[in-house]
């Protein structure tokens, strides 16, 4: 009778391909000949294929053409996957990230409540060892999104995620060391409010298709938009306008970080206010339309974002998107953002390989895209919302949609250029747009007009990122330093059908 030793290698890869990449370890520790044929990187790849859940990406038809781009990334001729421990490690890595998906949420539950003990001890203080198993399921969940991976991504995970919001964004001097800026450091308070617009916009995704399907909004305990979130969004709003809530947060507030956290906070809040339109009745409830008709509710979906640009692709037009080769790369390029457990050993403790998440080159993807869409904002039309009720209004439900908004580049200072849009029309009437673009890595900054008449206009000043621009408003006839309102724009191409 033959053995399983016996088999193709090509076969025993196939076979280890279907288990997680701890069973392939554990099987690969048996002899010599599954030590080979096992332990490789064709295997890994493969088990990363097996355990990827549903793709919802605009960029990846399935799971197959992803992990296609992936191996080009990883194995390509210039090998833009610039990793000493090589193809083999890199698939290992993401194998064992994406098995342990399943059990992201008990992991969150379990550090949360370390978080919370360790919060309202007398000092106030995290453990390195929490800070670092915090920094890496953050950077798991914001990795996924980029991935194509969002329908999965609020559910079970956010309910607990919310609970440490309370802490991590508190005013609260007392709590000064354990706000994001403080106790996460580095990109990952960017990649938490990343992760909570994106997941925001989900669950309004998924509002919207029930209610056009004739449904009942959905009641969840855990929502995002529970008055505890409402209050805590009210409190991470006055950090930015109201005042400081402690040392050293002036200086990161004023941050390309922070300005773009800022920005993100304000399209969360937005989107807030539009679901709590559906789950307050059987309509679209907010009732603000432009002149043509169009409803008021229509907002980008996480599936239909570009979050994977040209420049990651070769300029073979005859290929699709998803299966395309990586572009060959230089030094300036931006890095695929991957998913990998940490291999950082603390000091005085063992290795733990296959403990916390870890999310490389992501900050690379989200400076590029987000200085990449600054330089290309007269491509398209771009469409949006702003508030009409004022700096407060974290829980009213009334704002105007804005369409018809293309932009034509005027002229051009190096990074900066001027622009104008012509034909935008909203609630009230036909607008004008005209202002100056900072496309500079360092900046990424929007200031505009919008100009109904010679008497009435609103001065925009806002931050470009990856969910679109963002930003606050004053009303040029009036004399406040407090902004009147906020204002976000998006592409057209990014909306999901249902809002059509």
């Amino acid at each position: 009778m033959a053995a399983i030793t016996d088999l193709p290698t090509e076969l025993l890869q196939l076979i280890a391909g279907k288990c997680p990449a701890r069973d392939i370890i554990a099987l690969s520790r048996t002899c010599r000949r599954l030590n080979r044929a096992c332990d490789s990187a064709a295997a890994f790849e493969k088990s990363f294929e097996s355990y990827l859940p549903k793709l919802t990406s605009a960029t990846f038809a399935d799971g197959s053409a992803l992990v296609r781009f992936m191996r080009n990334y990883v194995d390509g001729p210039k090998k833009p996957c610039q990793r000493n421990e090589g193809p083999r490690k890199t698939w290992l890595c993401l194998a064992v990230a994406i098995s342990r998906l399943p059990d992201a949420s008990l992991e969150l539950e379990r550090l949360a409540s370390i978080v919370k003990s360790e919060a309202t001890s007398e000092s106030h203080q995290l453990s390195d060892d929490t800070k670092e198993s915090l920094r890496g399921i953050i950077a798991f969940l914001s990795t996924l999104p980029i991935w194509g991976f969002t329908e999965m991504l609020y559910q079970d995970i956010n309910p607990t995620l919310i609970s440490l919001y309370h802490f991590l964004f508190s005013k609260s001097q007392e709590w000064n060391s354990l706000r994001t800026d403080q106790s996460l450091g580095s990109e990952y308070p960017l990649r938490l409010v990343f992760y909570l617009a994106i997941t925001s916009l989900e669950e309004l995704r998924l509002e919207a298709l029930q209610s056009s399907k004739g449904g009942h909004p959905r009641e969840s305990e855990g929502s995002i938009f529970s008055s505890e979130m409402m209050f805590l969004l009210r409190d991470v709003q006055a950090n930015y306008e109201y005042g400081l809530p402690g040392p050293k947060y002036d200086k990161f507030q004023g941050s390309w970080i922070g300005k773009q956290m800022h920005a993100l906070l304000l399209i969360a809040v937005m989107v807030r206010n539009v679901l709590q339109g559906y789950k307050a009745a059987d309509r679209l409830s907010l009732g603000s339309r432009t002149t043509n008709g169009a409803a008021s509710t229509q907002l980008p979906s996480p599936q239909k974002l570009e979050f994977i640009s040209p420049w990651y692709f070769t300029d073979n037009k005859e290929q699709h998107a998803e299966s395309v080769a990586w572009r060959e790369v230089t030094p300036l390029q931006p890095r695929f953002p991957l998913v990998t457990p940490n291999l950082v050993a603390p000091q005085g403790k063992k290795g733990r390989y296959f403990y916390p998440f870890s999310g490389d080159e992501w900050w690379s993807w989200y400076t590029t895209r987000v200085r990449d869409l600054a330089r290309r904002l007269d491509e398209g039309e771009w469409c949006g919302m702003n508030t009409i009720c004022g700096i407060r209004f974290a829980c009213v439900r009334e704002y105007e949609y804005m369409e018809g908004i293309r932009f034509r580049k005027t002229e051009t200072n190096g990074a900066k250029y001027s622009v104008e849009a012509l034909d935008g029309v909203d609630s009230i009437g036909a607008f004008t747009l005209r202002g100056e673009v900072d496309a500079s890595d360092a900046k990424c900054t929007v200031h505009l007009r919008k100009q109904y008449d010679p008497k009435h206009a609103r001065d925009w000043r806002g931050q470009v990122t990856p969910l679109g621009i963002c930003g606050t408003y004053h009303k040029t006839w009036r004399q406040e330093s407090d902004p009147n309102g906020y204002f976000w724009i998006w592409k057209r191409e990014w909306m999901y059908a249902v809002f059509a």
